[in-house]
C-alpha cells in the first residue's frame, strides 16, 4: 500500500486573526489622558460659570444718576438695607436725611395706619468735577386718604462720588 499524501496545510491567510487584546498599559494611558480631558472641561466651565455669575450679580456702579436711581429704589422702595449699601460711600454720614425720610415715613405709616408708596421720578446729574457729581432727584410720595390719591413731589439734592465705581455719599430735601 501506499503511503497517502499528506493533509494539505491549513492556509492561513484566509483566516482571519483574532483581535488583539490591548495592553493594559495602553488602557491606562487612554484612561489617565481621557480623564484628565474630562478635569479640564469642568475646571474651564466651572470658572465660565463663575466669571458670568459675577458679573449678573454685580451691581452697575458706571454713572452717578445711575447709582443714585439704584441707591434710592434699594433703600425708599424696595426697603432693602443690603442692596443699598453696594450703591453708598465709605463715609455715608451724609444720608442722614435720606434715613430720616424713610423713618418718618414709617412712623406715619404705623401712626395713620396708610400704605405710602415711593417711586423716584427723576434723577439727572447737574453737575461734575473731578471725581464728584451733583444730582437732582425727584422723590414721589403717593398715598390714598378717604378715597383721594395724595400725591408729592420732594426734590432732593444729591452728591455722588467715584470710589471705584460711583456711590451715593450724601443727600438732603431742597426747601
Amino acid at each position: 500500500m501506499e503511503p497517502s499524501p499528506p493533509d494539505p496545510a491549513p492556509e492561513t491567510a484566509d483566516v482571519p486573526a483574532a483581535p488583539a487584546k490591548p495592553r493594559p498599559r495602553v488602557l491606562r494611558q487612554v484612561l489617565v489622558v481621557g480623564l484628565s480631558v474630562l478635569a479640564l472641561l469642568c475646571l474651564g466651565g466651572g470658572a465660565a460659570a463663575f466669571l458670568f455669575y459675577d458679573k449678573a450679580t454685580k451691581p452697575d456702579l458706571s454713572t452717578p444718576a445711575l447709582v443714585t436711581r439704584e441707591y434710592l429704589s434699594a433703600y425708599l422702595v424696595n426697603r432693602d438695607d443690603a442692596r443699598a449699601t453696594e450703591f453708598q460711600c465709605g463715609d455715608h454720614s451724609g444720608l442722614k436725611n435720606v434715613r430720616a425720610l424713610r423713618d418718618d415715613l414709617d412712623s406715619r405709616q404705623k401712626t395713620y395706619n396708610v400704605s405710602i408708596n415711593v417711586s423716584i421720578d427723576s434723577v439727572f446729574e447737574e453737575s461734575r468735577s473731578g471725581d464728584e457729581a451733583d444730582l437732582a432727584v425727584d422723590i414721589v410720595l403717593s398715598t390714598t386718604s378717604n378715597g383721594s390719591q395724595l400725591r408729592r413731589v420732594q426734590r432732593w439734592q444729591f452728591t455722588a462720588r467715584d470710589e471705584n465705581g460711583w456711590r451715593v455719599c450724601s443727600g438732603h430735601e431742597v426747601t
